[in-house]
């Protein structure tokens, strides 16, 4: 069977490659396709996490014709779109006032914000810029999952959750997440549940450029690794 493996940040750049094509027999493994990307392209996806079909998976998880794999190193720190929701992966600026015109509406009398910001300086070293790179369809999934997971904890009306890819410099945003509802502690504990959350699940890898060289930020796993 035919099967489509992605590749993320470091292992993207220590193959060469982003996307690669496997040939596995019937009834292979997640874990025979880390091992047929081990063995050809000489990498080490210890550690990493796997996702199938844009939705995570552990090593026993059976493939099938045509699927899509991907390797994700530990990130730094599915459902259809609802209508109240507004969840993307962009190169563009972040903007409050594009959150703010989405989120101000009657019903809801608190509108409750975080944004998180490149920082520097860092572990004593001045940052250059920061590379964000994002497995996109699959943070957007992530996005809209936390939201209902928030929603099961949270009387809230409309939220917006953006996260920003390609090269940041200091003090430019790189996520933004927006709560409306009708009191403000229910916005407020909302925006806090989505950001822990968030920064543990969602493909998003950071590489960090200073003056004496780079480094990718230590991340996390939340998931089974190989």
């Amino acid at each position: 069977m035919h099967i489509t493996v992605i590749l993320f940040a470091r292992l993207r750049r220590e193959a060469g490659l982003e996307t690669l094509h496997l040939e596995l027999p019937p009834g292979a493994t997640a874990r025979d396709a880390a091992h047929a990307v081990e063995t050809q392209h000489h990498l080490s996806l210890r550690g990493c996490m796997i996702a199938v079909n844009e939705t995570y998976a552990t090593p026993d998880t059976p493939l099938s014709d045509h699927d899509e794999v991907a390797f994700l190193p530990p990130v730094a720190g599915g459902a259809p779109d609802d209508t109240d929701d507004e969840v993307h992966v962009t190169a563009a600026p972040l903007a409050l006032a594009e959150a703010d015109a989405f989120l101000v509406r009657a019903p809801y009398g608190a509108q409750a914000y975080f944004v998180g910001t490149v920082r520097s300086p860092n572990q004593g070293q001045d940052i250059l810029y920061i590379d964000y790179e994002a497995y996109a369809p699959m943070a957007e999934r992530i996005m809209r999952d936390a939201l209902k997971r928030a929603r099961t904890r949270h009387d809230i009306g409309r939220a917006y959750i953006a996260h920003r890819v390609g090269r940041l410099k200091p003090g430019e945003a790189s996520i933004l997440i927006g709560v409306a509802s009708a009191h403000r502690r229910v916005a407020l504990e909302a925006c806090d549940f989505l950001i822990e959350h968030l920064k543990v699940h969602i493909p998003v890898w950071k590489l960090e450029v200073t003056a004496s060289g780079e480094r990718w930020v230590d991340g996390q796993t939340p998931t089974t690794t190989l």
